[in-house]
């Protein structure tokens, strides 16, 4: 596009002079003449090229602009995800302080051992609606099936959002699902090759979960509650008691204690996660609890991958016997 506008105007000049030459060789009567006719002719042309540079400039304009805004967001996202994650850490720290104000420094010097067992987030993939079709029809698993492996019946008939991970990678009921730091859901049913899952704004959920507060000290999270979905996007913070202060936009993070969880699987990450925020608070007359409606961060239409939390056995621990 430029190569030809710097061709239409170098053949604008040369057009140009060589109509001054001509002016000035032809007698003044006949000049005169001339120049008003050839000046009459250019001028709509002369005009459409000023408005075509100016639109090309706006077009330029606009375009560095959405450039620089594009910029601008991911850089403010990024700053965003490392404040929460910041947060979080000095709230890990806040914990521990506590915890030696209670018990006192120790004299001695303990030696730390690794964990027996330690946290894993391995990748998934969300399946679609076409995949999820495919499955129920038996044509992606004619293979296993002649070999005598079937898919879970009460997986492939589930209503829930399916994940391409299943038994054969040590996926269990109750594993969590997360999307980076915020909640996903909790696996359902398990196949052999893949599993359901329960996202946190369906009626089939539960969760331990506590309100964060942001204070001149840091992150602070509040008394643990029951997160329930209850449908269209949506989640409900239970069993919050009127003494706890509660606003809407506070965040809401995973409980300490997660009560459909093994003991084992407790606070596998040692960190809390992310729900959501909340988006109505209530606390009607002689109420024993808050009305507190949470919306999710994350929408599963937002997301292609998720991450399965396990609990396997520290491999270095394995390597020492």
């Amino acid at each position: 596009m430029k190569r030809e506008t710097r061709s239409s105007e170098i053949k604008l000049v040369l057009f140009a002079i060589l109509t001054s030459v001509c002016l000035y060789v032809i007698p003044t009567d006949y000049s005169d003449r001339v120049f008003n006719l050839i000046r009459d002719a250019a001028k709509p042309g002369l005009v459409l090229a000023q408005q075509f540079k100016g639109w090309q400039h706006q077009s330029d304009q606009k375009l560095q602009q959405q450039s620089l805004v594009k910029k601008l967001e991911a850089e403010l996202s990024e700053k965003a995800f490392e404040i929460r994650r910041l947060e979080l850490h000095a709230l890990q720290l806040s914990d521990q302080l506590q915890t030696l104000k209670q018990t006192g420094v120790p004299s001695y010097q303990a030696q730390s051992e690794e964990d027996l067992l330690i946290p894993d987030l391995v990748e998934a993939q969300l399946l679609g609606e076409s995949a999820i079709a495919l499955l129920k029809e038996g044509r992606l698993l004619n293979q296993g099936r002649e070999q005598g492996v079937t898919e879970s019946s009460f997986v492939l008939q589930s209503d829930l959002p399916l994940i391409d991970l299943g038994e054969k990678q040590g996926i269990k009921i109750g594993y969590s699902l997360y999307a980076g730091q915020a909640v996903i859901g909790k696996i359902s049913e398990v196949g052999h090759w893949i599993s359901s899952f329960i996202p946190i704004s369906s009626v089939k959920y539960r969760g331990s979960a506590r309100i964060a507060r942001k204070t001149k000290d840091g992150l602070q999270l509040g008394t643990d509650g029951i997160l329930v979905g209850i449908g269209e996007g949506k989640c409900q913070l239970l069993q919050i008691p009127p003494t706890e202060s509660i606003q809407v936009g506070q965040e809401v993070y995973t409980g300490e204690v997660d009560r459909e969880l093994p003991l084992s699987m407790q606070s596998a990450l040692r960190q809390p996660m992310y729900y959501g925020r909340v988006i109505e608070a209530e606390l009607p007359r002689g109420a024993p609890y808050w009305k507190i409606i949470v919306k999710p961060v994350v929408e599963l239409s937002e997301i292609k991958q998720v991450n399965v939390l396990r609990q396997i056995i520290n491999p270095r621990r394995m390597l020492t016997n």
